[in-house]
């Protein structure tokens, strides 16, 4: 086929600076408000943040000298109550009594308005100590597959069910223990099953490691972006900790009690919104390093640019180009919780039979819609990053170069992904295990293996693969469920307030460990996930490189990635493609009719329909 220059762009990398402009300014702009006002609404929590309660000694808070005067000033004006009329959320029993005993939940050492944000900040040292060791096993993991890449990809393979065997082993329980074992099984019969696929994927992964160690500054230059995803990560979770601690003393149902200002919960919606934004972000910001360097390596490789170079393009002339991109990407997944959000609503409903199965093809629908629009976008950031396009230009035009070379213009290795993004899911749910033994270590709970209740183990088992595989999605159900929880365990306080044991009113040992564990892991998996995508964005530039090489001419014929495209799914068998204009508008021509005249015309300069004998000519117009 002959394709217009209209059609395709050349093979090669604008990546000097004299040929870089900004594009989508506006979208730059936008992008940098948010940003400094996600900064300003999250530095200002922390700046109002005051503790609530301080220790006393072993055994008791009380309330801190900050909110002391505002407690016995609302204490004041609270008409005489009984004192069995007190409850946990009264201030002024706590505040004549001198302190409340720590440990109102069950034997554990969590109190009454405990949530997972309250255990980050009580026990810093947890969160601190697994992100820590999760940014090593994450380095050390991008390490072995950049020298040892087909071994790692079968060995982590072995990790998977090693993993669950070793928890079912050393299980207390039953039942959790046949669990374990069952996953272990069913992991090890599906890579009997799909060995075919698996060894594919070590190949493709590969291919990927080798265009990385070409260009071995790909990894330092990213070392950046990969700090600045780090603290973005640590702002969101001190911001929500700390704003948890910005209460005022109300005066509520004849008592005292700490509340959040309403404000507060907008600034927890926007620092939401604006982390998603930022960390979406990210990720383009590394597409665009990695499309900057290995497309030209793939192009031009005596003509490539230095990393920082990359990154500086990446961070000014690309940035609004990249913020929309990272936008539309935020929307896809705000759709995608959207249709997923209600699901107890309509799974547990008096018409569930109905509503539930349109609600699964819902769910369906809603991660397809989210998957080719993370595809699109993607392609459209790597023809970007080769042209200088604006978005919007950009996306037009990678549609129509992938149309011709893949079916539908959709294509995306699904057997690499899955290799290393379940790779990354099951070190996340090692780090989980781990948080999740160590907050109930410093907390005197028991809900890990072992635990008193198998069925809320097996509970917390299933939430938390969902969540982790998930893992930004994951992050917001954890604090609404945290929320939630909370603001339900505060109605039975409110409903009965009179009752003599009020240990059995607070359940904080039960869930605060493990959803505090998952969130943790959730953070683990956006980590491991990152360096993953590190490989599989190599992967997807190789593609658009191919296409764009196969509609300039260029004979691949002795390129081994060519055999592993024309494995995968969806690729079109074109004939040789040459650029062709005409006064006709665009114009596709067999080639292999004419024979090799005109391809042997190419390098000299566009082929003209004057030009093409015999005659007529066989052409479509698009």
């Amino acid at each position: 086929l002959m394709v217009a220059e209209s059609e395709t762009v050349n093979a090669r990398v604008l990546w000097q600076k004299e040929n870089r402009k900004f594009t989508d300014i506006v979208w730059a702009v936008l992008f940098g408000l948010c940003y400094l006002s996600f900064l300003v609404c999250g530095f200002f929590l922390v700046a109002k943040s005051k503790p609530r309660w301080v220790d006393a000694d072993a055994d008791y808070l009380i309330v801190s000298e900050h909110y002391r005067d505002d407690v016995e000033k609302c204490c004041a004006e609270r008409p005489e109550q009984n004192n069995d009329y007190a409850y946990y959320g009264d201030l002024c029993s706590s505040l004549e009594s001198g302190g409340r005993r720590l440990g109102t939940a069950g034997d554990s050492k969590y109190d009454y308005d405990d949530g997972i944000f309250s255990a980050f900040l009580r026990a810093p040292e947890i969160i601190i100590g697994i992100l820590t060791l999760t940014v090593s096993l994450a380095i050390l993991w991008a390490v072995l597959l950049r020298f040892f890449a087909k071994p790692i990809v079968l060995a982590t393979e072995l990790i998977k069910i090693g993993v669950f065997i070793f928890m079912g082993i050393n299980s207390y329980d039953t039942s959790s223990r046949i669990l374990c074992f069952i996953i272990a099984i069913g992991i090890l019969g599906y890579n009997v099953w799909a060995r075919d696929k698996l060894f594919f994927a070590a190949d493709m992964i590969t291919q990927s490691v080798n265009a990385l160690k070409a260009n071995p500054w790909i990894f330092p230059g990213l070392l950046f972006v990969k700090l600045f995803y780090a603290l973005n990560s640590s702002l969101f979770v001190l911001f929500f900790a700390e704003g948890i601690n910005l209460v005022e003393v109300q005066f509520e149902n004849d008592t005292c009690v700490f509340r959040n200002p309403d404000y507060s919960y907008n600034m927890f919606k926007f620092i939401g919104f604006a982390y998603l934004w930022s960390t979406l972000l990210t990720a383009k910001i590394r597409l665009a390093v990695v499309a900057n360097i290995v497309g030209s390596w793939y192009f031009h490789p005596e003509n490539k640019p230095p990393v920082t170079r990359s990154v500086i393009n990446s961070m000014t002339t690309s940035i609004g180009t990249l913020s929309l991109a990272s936008f539309i990407s935020v929307i896809a997944e705000k759709l995608n919780m959207m249709l997923m959000e209600p699901w107890y609503k309509t799974w547990c409903g008096p018409a569930c039979f109905v509503a539930t199965p349109l609600h699964i093809i819902m769910c369906v629908f809603g991660a397809f819609i989210q998957s080719f629009v993370l595809m699109l976008t993607k392609f459209a950031v790597i023809l970007h990053v080769f042209t200088g396009l604006p978005f919007v230009g950009s996306g037009k035009k990678v549609i129509k170069i992938l149309k011709r070379h893949f079916k539908g213009g959709f294509v995306t290795e699904v057997t690499s992904k899955g290799v290393l993004t379940l790779g990354a899911y099951v070190f996340s749910i090692g780090v989980t295990f781990a948080a999740w033994a160590w907050f109930d270590a410093r907390f005197r709970t028991e809900t890990l293996v072992g635990g008193k209740d198998a069925l809320w183990f097996i509970l917390y088992i299933l939430v938390g693969l969902f969540n982790l595989y998930h893992p930004v999605f994951g992050m917001y159900i954890i604090i609404l469920a945290n929320n939630f929880l909370l603001s339900w365990e505060k109605s039975m306080w409110d409903d009965d307030r009179e009752s003599s044991n009020k240990e059995e009113k607070s359940y904080q040992h039960y869930w605060v460990s493990p959803l505090a564990a998952i969130f943790v892991g959730c953070l683990a998996m956006s980590f491991f996930t990152f360096i993953a995508e590190i490989f599989l964005d190599t992967i997807d530039v190789s593609f658009l490189c191919y296409a764009i090489n196969k509609d300039n001419n260029v004979d691949l014929s002795n390129d081994d990635f060519e055999v592993l495209v024309k494995a995968v799914p969806g690729y079109i068998e074109a004939v040789d493609v040459i650029p062709v204009s005409g006064k006709e508008g665009d114009i596709t021509v067999d080639t292999k009719k004419y024979g090799d005249d005109i391809q042997t015309a190419v390098p000299a300069k566009p082929v003209e329909l004057s030009n093409l004998e015999p005659a007529p000519v066989p052409y479509d117009v698009p």
